[in-house]
């Protein structure tokens, strides 16, 4: 093998890790540094907000709703006038402990109904839509890091992707490894051994790294042992899937993981209870996991989901494309309660609940306050921070 085919070979492998886990960074630790860890959970297809924090003193509400809204019996009361789905009891013990904090009314300017127009505005954090780089993937082309952030799932999803960067997406941490065609590998050893110069030398320096590093994670995640009893349900495995690679302290600062679909046009009352369960019993496995690995105080959960739900029912037993959602956060970190405002169902744009908190406010509380990255960088303007993170 000679140099020009080590720059090729070199230039593969790097290439190859762009859907490779983010310990293989080499700068992970130098750009950003270790400390406080972000996990971001999209509820893909639009959540029902109005059934997941239920407005259960509210004429308006079960006006609205006269097959799909929660009875008042059920409802697990927050305060004297909103609870949670019962679906979500696993939760409760969060609420309880002030580990749990509901953004409500969350949207942003000029709402868009389309999943895929809406998803790339949460997504870019730009509601015009002009805007191509993920708001995730703007904080690795900031530090130059482009291992920064994994999404745990198939396709990385926009929110990960830079103009020059793409974030890698893994399924599971026991299918990553090194492979190279046995007849190469003498030749390919011997070269990782050998002094170059310029860009082959960079990229030498960067293979030899990236095998230190598969060494040291398989490693670390071969000794954990999972602290709580995960679902198997695809959400909890990519939450624990989360949880190895932090118990292996990889050096990484934010993982992206989905669940869905929330898009209850019809059959709600069936699949909207399903999909909060899984959301409730992963997360509350994930806390109790970080707690055991002695990891809780440093992990914040952040949720969202591209809209919210019509007040009123449809004529299928679902509901259909509305505007105002509901974000949450967890952790120990979590100053727990209710912020924004509950929209006002007496006062509808068109049908839907109107927004009260801008989406990117949570986001920039979760950067300067979180993570410690000035939010304007990312965000291209000054959004007034949330008292939701201690």
């Amino acid at each position: 093998m000679n140099r020009r085919d080590f720059v090729k070979t070199s230039f593969l492998t790097l290439a190859a890790g762009a859907g490779m886990p983010g310990f293989l960074g080499r700068t992970a630790n130098a750009a950003i540094g270790k400390g406080k860890i972000l996990v971001v959970v999209q509820l893909s297809g639009g959540n029902d907000a109005l059934n997941t924090l239920i407005p259960f003193t509210n004429g308006a509400y079960y006006n609205a709703r006269p097959t799909l809204a929660v009875g008042k019996k059920d409802v697990l009361n927050l305060n004297d006038s909103v609870g949670l789905n019962p679906a979500l009891k696993p939760m409760m013990s969060l609420w309880d402990n002030g580990e749990l904090a509901l953004v409500q009314g969350v949207g942003y300017p000029n709402p868009n109904r389309s999943h895929f127009e809406s998803m790339a505005i949460w997504h870019t954090g730009d509601p015009k839509a002009r805007e191509t780089e993920g708001w995730i993937g703007k904080i690795a082309e900031k530090y130059g890091d482009p291992f920064c952030a994994t999404n745990i799932g198939g396709t990385t999803p926009l929110a990960l992707r830079g103009s020059d960067i793409i974030l890698p997406s893994i399924a599971s941490v026991d299918r990553f490894q090194f492979k190279i065609n046995p007849e190469a590998q003498t030749a390919f050893d011997t070269i990782l051994e050998t002094p170059l110069t310029g860009r082959a030398e960079t990229m030498r320096g960067a293979t030899r790294q990236m095998l230190i590093d598969i060494d040291r994670v398989q490693k670390g995640i071969g000794k954990y042992k999972a602290g709580a009893a995960y679902p198997e349900e695809k959400f909890a495995v990519s939450l624990r899937e989360i949880a190895r690679l932090i118990a292996a302290d990889v050096g990484q600062r934010v993982f992206y993981t989905s669940l869905g679909s929330f898009d209850t046009h019809a059959g709600q009352p069936v699949d909207h209870p399903e999909l909060l369960g899984a959301l409730s019993s992963g997360l509350s496995a994930f806390r109790a996991d970080l707690e055991k690995q002695g990891r809780s105080e440093d992990v914040v959960v952040i949720g969202f989901s591209e809209f919210g739900r019509r007040l009123a029912e449809n004529a299928s037993a679902g509901t259909d494309h509305g505007k105002a959602g509901l974000m949450f956060a967890l952790g120990k970190g979590v100053r727990g309660g209710l912020y924004g405002a509950y929209p006002d169902l007496e006062k509808l744009d068109d049908g839907d609940p109107v927004m009260t908190t801008d989406f990117r406010q949570v986001y920039a509380t979760a950067l300067d306050k979180w993570l410690n990255i000035p939010s304007r960088d990312i965000l291209g303007a000054s959004f007034a921070p949330m008292n939701f993170l201690k």
